[in-house]
């Protein structure tokens, strides 16, 4: 709340607002507040402007006077009616108390789009939990299936919110709704108002982490996909009842697999591997769940999930990295944007594990790629303003050159003139000698300064040549600090979304082990001694300096593991 209190004459005092102490205004000499003085209130949020008249005299204020105060102090939105302001008057109200004389116009917030769902998005979980606490991979419950025509989604759009503005006629920002994306993927269909999916064929309906719908059929593979069967290219579901050979490629909407044994696998939604992945590469846009992972590279959508180790492996995932109820994390390289979870990570004799969270592994792909577009404009730019300079060094040479010859030019044409003038005085005095010495000078300065201008058109033909070169390249150089500006302005819409979702923990069931690095958005820590059942959180600390200012950083703290 802001308070104003205003002397209508300036010879008065005023109060001061931050000590509430009575202060000489502007040219007063220190009498007191005898006159009438505005008590001017602006609420917190701005959204209201309250006034009241003190002091003697205060009768005798006008509506005039009430408008010219108010307009000094910028409050210029959502003024009640002059009609109001004379009521308060003629009624004393406004002598007596606060009254409202300007309301602001609050935002509005909008409503975020949402996704009504027709079939179960995850039907395909890890497992049943056995009462031992392992999972049974072979009962991964019911497969919903489809008709053509099925109505797979519904959305129902979003509220735009609506900005407000203040009593000082600032506009006052709301959070912006936010948008769910509904796409067509392969065998569906969206309506034309893009608001609902519908199947396009008979099969099994799936949706990615991007929002993208599938309707997959049916490929079975008998055995391994290796030299009998080459590389699998499929859109549906590709069921492969053994492993996946090394150097062999699986392209597929969805994949169940018993093991990857250096190959390349691919796919639009989940992956299952019943067995492991030994050595393999494997991009999952959505949940992966397998028993191990060894020397592999893995990118995922979703969660990745698995039940025993993973040992120098290097895996980017959107969700969370979930080793339990016995996994153990080793000398693997984790960027989990929700999130690690482990029984153990790192040990006494293994290289140590370097976890990232809280940072999109695909927001922070697509700053790469930005972060690598803007490198190449920036060393062509680099480039062009090296041939820039190059230029400018000729072209401020020649300027040289091209002033000191109309200098030799403009000499000249004097001498030519004189010569001249010589002349006209010799034909009046009659002297046939000395005119013919004068006119061998004459012609000797034309031959000059037809050389001189001839030289000087050279170099001005080279200024133009230079010019001709420098027009594009200054073209050029725009065109490419334009097209950097958007780049920088994408990077930072993407890391400001990226903050704005909230914060990634390590969960540590048993042990994690010294020389585990950890990383999230603001800072890094590398462990120095064993933590147990600990939950690692990055949090915004606040701190006081020896000088007394409070300051704030950010930094990982542990806490107790909550018990489930």
């Amino acid at each position: 709340m802001e308070v104003w209190e205003i002397a209508l004459n300036p010879e008065t005092q005023v109060k001061d607002p931050v000590k509430n102490q009575p202060a000489p205004a502007e040219g007063s000499e220190g009498r007191g507040p005898s006159n009438p003085y505005f008590e001017l209130v602006v609420s917190e949020d701005r959204l209201k402007a309250s006034l009241c008249l003190e002091g003697e005299g205060k009768e005798n204020v006008t509506l005039e006077d009430i408008k010219k105060f108010l307009k000094e102090k910028r409050i210029v939105h959502g003024l009640v009616e002059d009609s109001a302001l004379e009521e308060l008057l003629k009624s004393g109200a406004i002598l007596e108390d606060l009254c409202l004389v300007a309301q602001g116009t609050p935002p509005e917030p909008g409503k975020d789009a949402q996704v009504n769902y027709h079939f179960d998005k995850d039907p395909l979980k890890i497992g049943i939990m056995k009462a031992g606490g392992g999972i049974d991979f072979r009962d991964k419950g019911e497969i919903p299936q489809v008709k053509e025509g099925a109505l797979l989604a519904k959305k129902v759009p979003l509220v735009k919110e609506k900005p407000g503005k203040d009593v000082f006629g600032q506009t006052l920002a709301v959070e912006p709704a936010k948008d769910i994306p509904l796409m067509a993927g392969p065998g569906t269909k969206s309506s034309e108002d893009r608001l609902k999916i519908y199947a396009h064929r008979n099969g099994r309906p799936t949706v990615s982490s991007e929002g993208r719908f599938s309707v997959i059929n049916e490929l079975m593979i008998p055995g391994d996909v290796g030299l009998g069967t080459g590389h699998i290219r499929f859109d549906g579901f590709v069921d492969v009842s053994g492993a996946i050979e090394a150097g062999f490629q699986v392209k597929a909407g969805r994949l169940t697999v018993k093991e990857i044994h250096r190959g390349e696998v691919e796919s639009e939604t989940d992956i299952v591997v019943s067995g492991g992945i030994i050595g393999g590469k494997v991009v999952c846009r959505g949940n992966l769940k397998t028993r191990f992972i060894q020397y592999s590279q893995i990118e995922a959508g979703g969660d990745v999930i698995v039940e025993g180790e993973i040992i120098d492996s290097k895996i980017e995932t959107r969700g969370a990295v979930i080793a339990k109820p016995a996994g153990r994390i080793l000398a693997s390289r984790i960027l989990a944007s929700r999130g690690v979870m482990a029984a153990q990570i790192g040990s006494a004799s293994s290289k140590p594990c370097f976890l990232t969270v809280g940072v999109d592994a695909h927001l922070h792909s697509m700053v790469k790629k930005l972060q690598e577009e803007i490198a190449v404009k920036e060393a062509e730019k680099k480039k062009l303003k090296a041939s820039l300079e190059i230029l400018d060094q000729a072209a401020y040479k020649l300027k040289e050159d091209v002033v000191k010859w109309v200098q030799v030019r403009d000499q000249l044409g004097s001498e030519q003139r004189s010569c001249q003038k010589k002349m006209e005085n010799l034909d009046e005095k009659n002297d046939p000698a000395g005119l013919a010495q004068a006119q061998q000078e004459l012609e000797k300065l034309e031959q000059k300064a037809k050389s001189a201008e001839e030289h000087l058109q050279k170099l001005m033909a080279k200024e133009k040549l230079i010019l001709e070169k420098t027009t594009p390249l200054l073209s050029q150089l725009k065109e490419l600090e334009g097209a950097i500006e958007p780049l920088q302005g994408e990077i930072k819409k993407i890391q400001d979304e990226s903050h704005k979702k909230g914060i990634a923990t390590v969960q540590v069931l048993k042990e994690i082990f010294p020389g585990t690095v950890l990383e999230g958005r603001h800072s890094k820590l590398v462990l120095q001694e064993s933590q147990y059942q600990a939950l690692i959180k990055e949090t915004l600390r606040k701190e006081v300096s020896p000088e007394g200012n409070h300051t704030t950083s950010w930094g990982m703290e542990f806490y107790p593991l909550p018990r489930e």
